[in-house]
């Protein structure tokens, strides 16, 4: 199973610095032409070139543009990757950065780079280096950011020496195959503001001395083995936390209610463990709250998670997905009034009872909405068709009867009528999966497809012709319902349409010959209806297997018949055939196949032998 994607290091540091200004850019850009000062007279220090000379020596593979082992002499500063300032009139230049990120680089990580007391930043990402993490390299007099993501560094991450003074800021480990942190190690590092370790394969409980990082504002430990609780982290030392990932874990136990005191928290992202409990009623406070993602875990208390979610009027994502299993749906005597700023809404496979909540319908810049797989029950409403951001709708596998409302041709997301403006994870630190990750489905964070998702209901009457009016939709699944009628030529106006599943219903008539329009459409189901006539064979028709067709006795085609099998095209209408089926019989035929093939045989095989 699927469980993150691996993105290039280069985009992991864009999406950190763009989402806590935790590195300001321009800040960065004036360190880096602080440390092109002009060579003139002055070379780098002898001691930080012996240094980056046995860091050189001990790896793998050659630094590309660095001197060999027999000939360390030179200018280091005029290195690659290697940047020098100077700090006095008359001082030699020292090296304060190396970034040396996707070299290539292979072998152990030396210690010996700990030398290099003035370094301010070391990026050694993006690479395939080995073995263990050297304490050494964390307790770095100077040293703020350090970067080891994306490579093979095993072990732990240790101790320095006892009493040793950091300077770090940004450590990241994440993408390693780290397995431990020891007891103890943040209380070494009581200037970090961002920490990243996720997938890495640690185990044990999320440390307790990351409370002792009181500037800590970005924390992502996600996609490891961690478990135990969450009770040994005390959050309200953690004030100024922005973000905390620790999805695909194994945690268990309960939210704390500290979590709380972090008034600045903007993301909460806890998807794929084993908490279980309420949603505290304290996180109403969480007012800067704007992603906050439960899904996958075993909680309970679906309205009153509601209604305390609802005071943070900042939250654009909210997921809930796969908790309060069988619990009611909170209606409108709930008392809950809705998300003004909410963008994204996920309440699915949760077999929550009841119907559409009507507060949806205050949440006015709603763009996605899931709630799939659930026992809801009713009509689709159609104020559903008001939403002006409204781009995918997915209330697929429920209860919902009735007719399909013709207001939602009036989303005008999917009619033309306002721009799609699509919901992007990127900005909160984390790629959305649809939950059905299982069957093969994923949406990406840059895209989420424009879909109207209603099969497996109880959906009865024709398909609303009005539907041909959503221009922008990419997906339309109507399948496993009792819908009837014909089948719109209308839809032809799906111009973006890449998906049409009406399969399993009780459609009549033809296929419209108009949508072989639909020149992006590259799945087409129609399969277990009534349908009858000629099956389309020209535009991406030609390309759809004989199984879209099957379980339709009346339908023919050039390569398919309606029972899914593959035919020829015949060179008649059927008539004479089965006419001559009535005036012969059977018999007939069989001896006229017998005929032909022994005629055959005779002609071409017995020349031959």
């Amino acid at each position: 199973m699927l469980k993150t994607s691996h993105t290039t290091d280069s985009n992991n540091a864009m999406l950190r610095v763009s989402e806590l200004s935790l590195v300001s850019v321009s800040s960065v850009l004036i360190f880096s032409v602080m440390c092109q000062l002009p060579r003139g007279v002055w070379s780098c220090a002898p001691a930080d070139r012996t240094a980056l000379s046995s860091f050189s020596n001990n790896l793998g593979t050659a630094i590309d543009g660095w001197p060999g082992a027999e000939n360390s002499s030179g200018d280091c500063c005029r290195w690659p990757g290697v940047g020098c300032r100077q700090f006095g009139a008359h001082d030699e230049l020292r090296v304060v950065t190396l970034d040396l990120a996707g070299r290539g680089l292979t072998g152990a990580l030396p210690s010996t780079l700990a030398r290099l007391d003035r370094l301010r930043v070391l990026n050694l990402s993006g690479n395939s280096l080995h073995g263990d993490l050297p304490p050494e390299l964390l307790h770095m007099p100077r040293l703020q950011v350090l970067n080891l993501s994306h490579n093979n560094l095993t072990s732990e991450i240790g101790l320095g020496e006892p009493g040793a003074d950091s300077s770090l800021t940004h450590l990241d480990v994440s993408f390693n195959s780290l397995s431990r942190i020891r007891a103890g190690v943040f209380l070494g590092l009581p200037r970090l503001q961002s920490f990243s370790a996720d997938s890495n394969l640690l185990a044990g409980s999320v440390p307790g001395s990351l409370s002792s990082c009181s500037e800590l504002e970005y924390l992502n430990m996600a996609n490891n083995s961690l478990h135990g609780t969450l009770a040994g982290l005390n959050f309200s030392r953690l004030t100024r936390l922005r973000a905390l990932h620790l999805d695909w874990n194994r945690l268990s136990g309960r939210l704390p209610p500290s979590l709380s005191d972090c008034r600045e928290l903007r993301v909460l992202n806890l998807r794929r463990n084993n908490l279980t409990g309420e949603v505290p009623p304290a996180f109403r406070r969480l007012q800067a709250l704007t992603f906050f993602n439960i899904g996958n875990n075993s909680f309970t208390g679906i309205t009153r998670a509601l209604q305390a979610l609802q005071e943070c009027r900042a939250l654009a994502v909210l997921i809930l997905t796969t908790n309060f299993h069988g619990e009611e749906m909170p209606g409108a005597a709930a008392g809950i009034r809705g998300f003004p700023s909410l963008r994204l809404l996920g309440i699915a496979n949760c077999a929550l009872r009841g119907g559409m909540p009507p507060w949806l319908r205050a949440s006015a810049r709603l763009g996605v909405l899931d709630m799939s797989w659930n026992r809801l029950a009713g009509e689709v409403p159609p104020w559903l068709g008001g939403f002006a951001s409204l781009y995918r709708i997915d209330l697929s596998n429920n209860e919902l009867a009735g007719e399909i409302p013709p207001a939602l041709a009036r989303l005008r997301s999917l009619n033309g009528d306002a721009p799609c403006e699509q919901v992007s994870m990127s900005q909160y630190g984390v790629r959305l999966y649809n939950w059905h990750v299982e069957r093969g489905q994923l949406w990406y964070d840059h895209y989420i497809p424009p879909s109207l998702e209603l099969s497996g209901n109880r959906l009865v009457g024709a398909i609303p012709p009005e539907l041909g009016e959503l221009r922008a939709l990419n997906i339309l699944n109507l399948s496993w319902n009792a819908l009837s009628g014909l089948i719109p030529a209308t839809l032809a106006g799906l111009s973006a349409l890449q998906t049409l599943d009406l399969s399993n219903n009780g459609l009549a008539g033809e296929i419209p010959a108009e949508l072989v329009e639909l020149t992006f459409m590259s799945s087409f189901d129609v399969s277990h209806n009534r349908l009858n006539g000629r099956i389309p064979a020209a535009g991406q028709f030609s390309t759809f297997p004989c199984s879209s067709f099957a379980d339709n006795p009346g339908l023919r085609g050039k390569y398919c018949d309606g029972s899914g099998g593959v035919v020829g095209e015949p060179e008649h209408d059927g008539t004479l055939l089965a006419g001559g089926s009535e005036m012969f019989g059977l018999p007939f035929w069989i001896g006229m196949i017998f005929g032909l093939s022994a005629t055959m045989f005779v002609h071409v095989v017995v020349p031959v032998l």
